[in-house]
């Protein structure tokens, strides 16, 4: 399955490099949206061999964003791959660098109680099964 999915990111990588063969896109700026736990990273840093890229990460994106870009790029990922990464990153047992984590202790975003709530995305995903398995009220 991972190579399947290796080879699929290689192929669009592929696919986006020969457009930015064309002039337009190259003397242009490709916007690339960097949706996070993604590898948008690791895109970015590879099309930046070819392209002036702008990027679009950590805020909406509008509409007027788009209005001159000659070609979009989106990094998506198979979603439950994507919580369970973003799990791993942010929890107090995840794979974050340790000045983040010190400075994460220091001034707790809202969204980092959830990581502390649970050991494992493993406890994470029974709590998240037993709430979607309650019986709902009409």
């Amino acid at each position: 399955m991972r190579a399947k999915r290796l080879a699929l990111v290689a192929a669009c990588l592929a696919a986006a490099s020969a457009r930015i063969e064309d002039k337009h896109v190259r003397e242009g700026e490709v916007i690339v949206i960097h949706v996070g736990k993604t590898c948008g990273g690791s895109v970015i840093d590879y099309m930046r061999r070819f392209a002036k890229l702008g990027e679009i990460h950590l805020r909406p994106v509008v509409p007027s964003d788009l209005d001159t870009a000659p070609l979009v790029v989106v990094v998506v990922r198979d979603p439950v791959d994507r919580v369970i990464s973003a799990f791993n990153w942010h929890s107090a047992n995840g794979g974050r660098p340790i000045k983040a984590a010190i400075r994460e202790a220091a001034s707790p975003r809202p969204d980092s109680i959830l990581y502390h709530c649970f050991a494992t995305v493993g406890a994470f995903a029974d709590a998240v099964g037993a709430f979607a398995a309650r019986p709902r009220v009409k």
